[in-house]
């Protein structure tokens, strides 16, 4: 599945089209809300009762219903939750590789209907694409995030944040570095960039499925990474 739910070996997923960082919540407290969630969902839904499912939207709103939003307009989907995995025929919850995603995706209820009872539906849940999700090199990206982020949080935070990929490969692009180096020879640089976008707190916590779109200026790659980033373009960083 691209970037949202990557291959086995990477140990993180992304849940930020479910609207997870529309909440004013800091990082552990993200993480007491899935918990709640997905122990709240293990005690109340049952599949093969459909209805539970209704139910267990309803509660969850009603519970959050007072966490402060970033854009009022922007659903948070209280199915996002920890994702479980079978181990010898016996469900277990995914602790080493700690991933987050649909509690209620096919997958999971063997119904191609079960989004339904999400806010969107099943139709929007599995046909939305955000921009990163089937890009090229997507395979590389992944891994890349999966390196350098400490949760599942902060790889929602890279795997979403489109602008900021776009222009690591359009100043590669201009440094004249080919793009069959860019995840080797020139890996470095990559963290260097992203640790950087962290530390100045660019963009971590996307609050919509994309971010605001608006023309590029007419500068160089470089200039627009530094720009976007706080930094000066002569920066030695860059």
């Amino acid at each position: 599945m691209g970037l949202c739910q990557p291959s086995a070996d990477v140990p993180f997923s992304c849940g930020a089209c479910c609207g997870l960082f529309n909440l004013e919540l800091k990082p552990d407290q993200f993480r007491t809300l899935l918990k709640e969630r997905t122990k709240n969902f293990k005690e109340s839904v049952d599949f093969s009762k459909p209805y539970t499912m209704a139910e267990f939207r309803k509660v969850r709103e009603e519970a959050e219903k007072n966490y402060v939003k970033k854009d009022p307009l922007t659903y948070n989907c209280p199915f996002l939750g920890m994702l479980t995995e079978e181990i010898n025929g016996v469900s277990q919850e995914i602790k080493v590789r700690s991933r987050i995603g649909c509690m209620i995706h096919p997958v999971y209820t063997g119904d191609p209907r079960s989004q339904n009872y999400s806010f969107y539906g099943a139709s929007i849940c599995q046909a939305y694409d955000c921009r990163n999700k089937e890009r090229n090199f997507a395979d590389e990206w992944e891994k890349v995030f999966s390196e350098f982020a400490d949760d599942s949080f902060s790889y929602s935070s890279l795997s979403s944040d489109y602008r900021t990929i776009d222009l690591i490969e359009g100043y590669l692009t201009e440094k004249g570095i080919p793009s069959s180096e860019w995840f080797t020879n020139s890996k470095e640089i990559i963290l260097k960039i992203l640790k950087i976008k962290f530390d100045q707190n660019i963009s971590l916590w996307n609050t919509s499925f994309e971010l605001d779109m608006e023309s590029p200026p007419p500068i160089s790659w470089t200039e627009r990474l530094a720009k976007w980033l706080g930094l000066e373009s002569d920066d030695p960083r860059l």
